[in-house]
């Protein structure tokens, strides 16, 4: 049992440190047909932004349930101040910069504009 454990634990990992190609990637939400932006958006979220805050702000965890109420302060974050993502490992492709502004137009259209 502990080693089916550490092997699923591994296997995510392996995954989640991949990137293109592998299920939840933008590419795999599109040609599976999920193309909401607010879908697509949370991918970015969920891999770009929840490793940081999943560990240094545990308050600001992004979900699909939160992740609207939060969308005033990830537009100044990334769009208006430019201080997020932080660091140098974790930027945004140009892709996921323009899948978080076409969520932000629908939530926030007076703001975006």
């Amino acid at each position: 049992m502990k080693y089916a454990f550490l092997a699923l634990v591994l296997f995510l990992y392996t995954n989640f440190q991949t990137g293109k190609n592998q299920p939840g990637s933008l590419e795999n939400i599109v040609e599976g047909h999920q193309t909401s932006p607010k879908a697509i958006a949370f991918e970015v979220l969920k891999t770009k932004c929840n490793t940081c805050h999943a560990t240094k702000k545990k308050t600001d965890v992004f979900t699909l349930e939160n992740m609207d109420s939060l969308a005033a302060d990830i537009h100044k974050q990334v769009f208006i101040k430019k201080k997020m993502p932080k660091g140098r490992k974790i930027k945004l492709t140009e892709e996921e910069t323009d899948a978080l502004a076409r969520w932000l137009e629908t939530v926030l259209p007076e703001q975006t504009e």
